[in-house]
């Protein structure tokens, strides 16, 4: 997580409030007991909504989108080359963006699949591939990044699907 000014002006705001709930508290129950549990009901709750709360500014500070993906195959050395362009769509910079891609193999099926001799002789297959690729690092506000990278191919695959999946810290 990257701190901004807005995570730093909620941080101190949320601070703020639990010193002042913790005073109230100190002033308004004098039972030890009471508010010993009081305390801890505050620190849990507070700990809980700064996360929550840093979790999300973290969301919209951190957008980027992918644009001309492209996946091609190469024959010779059975691998595949993912390229494309990942783009900052804020103002505030980025660490590190990852692609998950998933390769499953479709498999054309009959109406025959549950008959009983199909489900003897059926056997338990690898279908999907899964990687993740570090595909921009320091990206900054507004900017994009053209990227490549080279992954394995299942040689088995016949049908090939490709699913891809953003993530920028």
């Amino acid at each position: 997580m990257q701190f901004t000014f807005f995570h730093i002006l909620a941080f101190v705001l949320l601070l703020v409030c639990f010193a002042l709930i913790c005073v109230l508290i100190f002033l308004k129950f004098k039972q030890k007991e009471i508010a010993l549990i009081l305390y801890s009901i505050n620190t849990i709750f507070m700990a809980i909504l700064i996360y929550s709360v840093l979790t999300t500014i973290s969301e919209f500070t951190t957008q980027a989108s992918l644009s001309k993906l492209t996946y091609t195959r190469d024959l010779r050395h059975e691998s595949l080359i993912v390229s494309g362009r990942v783009q900052n769509l804020t103002k505030y910079d980025i660490k590190k963006c990852y692609l998950h891609l998933s390769i499953t193999n479709k498999k054309a099926v009959g109406g025959e699949v549950f008959a009983d001799e199909n489900l003897k002789n059926a056997t338990m297959k690898n279908t999907s591939a899964t990687y993740t690729i570090e595909i921009a690092n320091k990206l900054p506000g507004n900017t994009y990044k053209e990227f490549s990278a080279k992954v394995p191919f299942p040689p088995s695959f016949d049908n090939a699907e490709f699913y891809h999946t953003l993530k920028c810290i």
